[in-house]
């Protein structure tokens, strides 16, 4: 027989408390165990191995290692007695032990490579702090191509060591005082358990930041760093707070304030997609907080193929987050063989990877392969401490073959070969053995590890099996607290268990290797093969053993505990052979209901589903309520999902039902005209069906279509009267109080779906009467969430139709007042109203700036993108651009705003971006283009632009294509002005923009009617200077050096000469003192025509003439200043 004999020593890796070759140097008690026993030199001899190479194994000691008995008391003993006692202290030592922890990752050089290099990519360019912003984009916050984020796939079959290799970064992140690594796993069962990685990695993330703050406070420190972050926070996420702190328990902790809000607004119920919308901006948010404190974080989540729908949206939401300047890299592991070209994690990366250039982050994937036979080696000489590799290869080349060399599999098949005796420790020898020809013929290919594990397994006492197959039960990882509940459960009603207690029978599966402490009072399997190995262990783990598990825990766990693992336990339920019982068709509905709370719709369809299959036969009759509301929940759910079979199903088991009232069935009606308006785009039809819902309600808005002009202006006049008696804005919530009645405030959310779908439909009378029912609802039965932005709304109405710009601002500041007191799901829509609409024509636009970034930052907290997306257009290019703010900051922001409006599927806010961004870069781009008059270029074309029916959209277009015209062409500016005339202001009613449009409409009709004295043009052009004038008396801050501009052109126009020079020169020296650049060089160029055309005076007309152009280079319009350059 050919025995290869090791020669190495090995250490045992699977228990805490094993001593190893490394610690014997320090440990006192051993050098004395050593050195008192009796070696004889016959034992030397005899063991084969000269002192020489016992010395060389034995711990290194400045002493001799000679028994240290008197040559008077020395015994010669048997061979025999001094082999056991030899072979005991050895056996304790562990030197016999396969030395698994000492391995590494061996022959991975390249993928650490790859791995280390994002590493070291990311952190060179985090050349310093960014600092949390929870305010809207800024040019602080946004800087150009920051590549500090790396986002890496590490792919590979199971077992090829992918959680390895990410760990490689651990030490070095760990080694940085604010770095973290941390690690989240989706489980066998994660795709019904939302955000179930996500959450846990968050909430180590949590613990470390608590961790720090602690520390800080024992330095001496303020000790109020957390109490700041937790505000700082709280105020960031909004009303998400709540949501997120479900979702993550550890959060609580950096948020001891936090109050418990389960209620909703009728519209946050319905409407799903700002419900998702909330949940990815609030985990987004959450992550610049927590990267703002803690820098780099590695965020490592395994299993990425058990992941849910949600968690893979969350992870692209994090990495292409523009506004987080910290290190950030994202770690995704998965298993090859289970993502195919179809799955939901492979179409996810081709997009990652189509955007990394866009939104500034860097994606890697590395491949992991199964081990080469000269890796298989290595690993081998490795676990048995050989340095020979010739002694090994045989062997190598037989585990290679067994085990395709499949790191994990190797290492189980190699220890299964020590516990059936295949290889063995010859402890007289101090050398590993074994019998190559017997192993292979012995053994067969290990294709299967959860067989070898199984039966390795099977070989521990009965309890700790029954303890392998509970945990199992439980997840990927699990707590002491919650097994212990369910060994004691199952203990009472099972007389196989013994007195064993949790914590001795969870030491001996830790002592074996199976699972690994995780924090306090907390496991997680080593990996997942071993939990599926331990689910399936004998045939006790069946569907009825899992039902009875979920079953203990839920009649066990207290409302708190089951709320938190409500998803586990319904799971683990609903994987048994249930009977149809309505209390877990009930718990079933509790947990569709979280999970549609956190967006998470997947998963809260399949829950519903199992909640409708466990009710009985006559469900409508004994159990009604339930039954509707997992219907109606089932039904809206997947509607969210865009599946309109299974919708319609279970809509239509409610809405076919005789004896369904109209309130039972309002829910369902409700979230099908939410489709129809925001999904379908259908206006007409969205606006039809809620006028039925409204009338069924008792609520007739319209008389008919033909008398519907009639009856708005009425009702407008009518309304305004009413509500200008309101009380003060201060005094008003405390007069009319909360609206209490639950019909009222289902009809003020059907309004005001209604006055959105007529807005976009541009239905403008059953918008008036829209907005004017909001108003008169609200004066009548108090405030909702629909009641601010009624009122802003009729303020809209204030400007439009009457002209009555004060009221307007009382109607707005009613409104602002009003949200102060209402739940934020519609408070981006009031500020967008009130700030762009309503009180820029009675306040300057200054005070106008702020709240417009406010709108967007609540908007995106709480789910309303499209109104967050119109707010951060008013605030870094509308009002910016009218205010004479300099063009490079704008510019700078454009394609920032749009990656964020794409991203965010705003497309109609995108496209209108797009239009003034064209604009801009027409004046700012230098030389400037012989087309620089036209609206076309390489960031807008009319004809490949937006092609829905906006009316802002296409009033942008008209208006800032004559903006081009009035700097390069007035001629053609003067014929469109007469040719579009009111066009942009009867299509964006209201808006700000509307001041500085009707003013350049102004100067180009009277340059042409001074240049061909034409009385068309100068009757247009008296016509907006009359208008302009009655803004200035009405006491708009904004237009008055507009007012003087046109007086100048009226007086020149005139052949009022001096008093034309007069109001040229106040103009401009009112437009530079408030700022407004861009008005200050057109005024001055009119000014130089002026003067050389009516007075000749070519000296002062070139000094005018560079003074435009002075001032267009300041403001940034390169453009422009070069074209007028040529006139010099």
């Amino acid at each position: 027989m050919d025995v290869d004999k090791g020669t190495g020593v090995g250490m045992q890796s699977s228990g805490n408390d094993a001593i190893t070759v490394a610690s014997i140097n320090s440990s006192d008690s051993f050098k004395d165990d050593w050195m008192s026993t009796e070696f004889s030199a016959e034992m030397f001899k005899s063991s084969g191995c000269s002192s020489s190479e016992i010395t060389a194994t034995a711990p290194s000691s400045s002493k001799s290692l000679r028994p240290k008995t008197k040559s008077s008391e020395l015994k010669l003993v048997s061979r025999s007695s001094n082999l056991q006692r030899n072979n005991s202290m050895l056996s304790g030592l562990t030197i016999n032990k396969f030395n698994i922890k000492a391995m590494g990752l061996i022959g991975r050089e390249r993928e650490i490579e790859v791995l280390e290099s994002c590493y070291h990519r990311m952190m060179e360019e985090e050349t310093e702090r960014a600092p949390y912003y929870d305010q809207s984009i800024s040019a602080q916050s946004l800087t150009e191509s920051n590549l500090h984020k790396e986002l890496v796939f590490i792919r590979g079959y199971s077992g090829v060591g992918k959680s390895s290799l990410a760990r490689i970064l651990e030490d070095e992140v760990n080694r940085r005082a604010d770095g973290i690594y941390v690690e989240g796993k989706f489980g066998l069962n994660a795709s019904d358990e939302p955000y179930s990685g996500i959450a846990s990695a968050f909430g180590l993330i949590c613990k470390k930041i608590l961790r720090r703050h602690d520390q800080s406070r024992k330095n001496g420190c303020p000790g109020d760093d957390s109490l700041r972050f937790g505000s700082r926070l709280s105020a960031a996420l909004g009303p998400a707070t709540d949501m997120l702190s479900n979702l993550i328990p550890e959060l609580q902790i950096l948020l001891p304030s936090l109050r418990r809000n389960s209620d909703s607004s009728e519209s946050e119920k319905c409407d799903f997609d700002v419900v998702q919308k909330r949940v990815k901006y609030a985990f987004r948010v959450l992550m610049r907080a927590l990267n703002a404190e803690l820098s780099p974080i590695v965020l490592v989540l395994d299993d990425l193929q058990w992941a849910d729908a949600s968690s893979v949206d969350i992870i692209d939401f994090l990495i292409s987050d523009l506004q987080n300047q910290n290190a950030l890299m994202i770690v995704g592991c998965y298993r090859s063989n289970e993502v195919d070209d179809q799955s939901l994690l492979f179409k996810k990366i081709q997009a990652l990877q189509t955007k990394q250039k866009k939104f500034n982050f860097h994606i890697a994937d590395i491949a992991v392969e199964n081990c080469d036979v000269d890796s298989v080696n290595k690993i081998i000489m490795t676990m048995m401490s050989v340095d020979d590799e010739q002694r090994t290869r045989g062997l190598a080349e037989v585990c290679f073959k067994r085990t395709a060399g499949n790191p994990f599999f190797l290492i189980e098949f190699m220890v299964m070969l020590e516990e059936e005796k295949l290889i063995s420790y010859n402890l007289g020898l101090l050398k590993w053995i074994w019998d190559v020809e017997k192993i292979a013929e012995a053994t067969m290919s290990a294709d299967n590890v959860v067989d070898l594990l199984q039966a390795r397994m099977r070989k521990m006492p009965a309890n700790v099996q029954l303890l392998l197959q509970y945990a199992a039960c439980l997840g990927s990882s699990f707590g002491t607290s919650t097994l212990d509940l369910v060994w004691r459960k199952q203990s009472v009603m099972s007389s196989e268990f013994t007195a064993d207690t949790i914590t001795e029978l969870l030491a001996v599966v830790v002592s074996s290797n199976l699972v690994e402490a995780c924090g306090q009072s907390k496991y997680r399997w080593v990996h997942d093969k071993v939990q599926e190995a331990a689910l399936s262990l004998s045939g006790i783990v069946t569907p009825e053993f899992q039902f009875q598990i979920g079953s203990a825990l839920y009649h066990s766990l207290d409302a708190n505990e089951l709320e938190e693992q409500i998803f586990d336990v319904v799971d683990l339920i609903n994987k048994g052979r249930v009977s149809k019982r309505h209390e877990f068709a009930k718990l079933n509905l509790r947990a569709a209901e979280k999970a549609k709370r956190i967006s998470a719709f997947q998963s809260a369809a399949k829950y519903a589903a199992n909640g409708i299959k466990l009710l009985p036969s006559d469900k409508w009759t004994t159990h009604r309520s339930l039954t509707l509301a997992l219907y109606t929940i089932g039904s809206e759910v997947e509607l969210a999902l865009g599946r309109s079979e299974l919708e319609e199903i279970y809509s239509n088991e409610v809405l076919n039902r005789k004896e369904c009232t109209f309130l039972e069935a309002l829910p369902l009606k409700m979230a099908k005209s939410l489709k129809l308006c925001t999904v379908d785009l259908k206006y007409k039809e969205t606006i039809e069906m809620n006028l039925g819902l409204l009338r069924d309600l008792g609520v007739k808005l319209l008389w008919s279509r033909a008398t519907a002009p009639l009856q708005g202006v009425t009702t407008l006049i009518r309304t305004i009267k009413m509500a200008k008696k309101a009380p003060a804005p201060k005094d008003i919530f405390g007069k009319l109080g909360r609206m209490k009645d639950p019909k009222h405030r289902v009809v003020m959310l059907l309004v005001s779906r209604l006055c959105y779908a007529c807005y976009h439909a541009k239905d403008v009378f059953l918008n008036i009467l829209g907005i004017c029912k909001l108003v008169e609802i609200t004066l009548k039965y108090g405030v909702c969430d629909d009641s601010p932005p009624g009122f802003c709304g009729l303020g809209l109405m204030a400007v439009v139709v009457q002209q009555d710009y004060e009221t307007a601002a009382f109607f707005a500041e009613v409104g602002l007042e009003l949200q102060k007191e209402c739940r934020p799901s519609r408070e981006s829509e009031t500020l967008m109203i009130a700030n762009s609409f309503c009180l820029p024509w009675s306040r300057p636009l200054q005070q106008c700036l702020a709240p417009a970034s406010d709108g967007y930052a609540s908007g995106m907290r709480s789910g309303d993108t499209v109104y967050a997306m119109w707010n951060l257009l008013c605030h870094h290019v509308w009002l910016p651009y009218k205010m004479g703010k300099r063009l490079g900051p704008i510019l700078e922001q454009c394609p920032k705003i749009l990656s964020q409006m794409e991203e965010l599927s705003q497309l109609e806010q995108a496209a209108t971006l797009r239009i003034f961004w064209q604009m801009i870069l027409n004046l700012a781009t230098t030389p400037a283009s012989k087309d620089a008059h036209k609206l076309e270029g390489a960031v807008f074309s009319a004809a490949k632009g937006f092609k829905g029916s906006s009316s802002v959209y296409w009033g942008a277009i008209h208006g800032w294509q004559g903006e081009l015209l009035v700097y390069y062409d007035l001629e053609a500016a003067a014929k469109r002005a007469i040719e579009v005339g009111d066009k942009f202001a009867k299509m964006t009613p209201g808006v700000l923009l509307i001041m500085h449009e009707t003013f350049h409409r102004a100067i180009a009709l009277f340059a042409m009617a001074r240049r061909t004295r034409k009385r068309k043009y100068k009757t247009h052009a008296n016509k907006l200077a009359r208008r302009i004038e009655g803004w200035v008396r009405s006491g708009n801050p904004n237009v008055r050096h507009y007012h003087m501009a046109l007086m100048a052109e009226q007086a020149a126009l005139s052949k009022k000469y001096s008093l034309a020079e007069v109001n040229y020169k106040d103009a401009i020296a009112l437009s530079a003192r408030t700022g407004h650049m861009h008005d200050a060089a057109l005024i001055n160029e009119r000014y130089a025509e002026f003067l050389r055309e009516e007075l000749s005076d070519e000296q002062e007309s070139k000094y005018r003439l560079g003074e435009a152009i002075r001032f267009y280079k300041s403001w940034g319009a390169f453009g422009k200043a070069d074209a007028l350059q040529k006139q010099l």
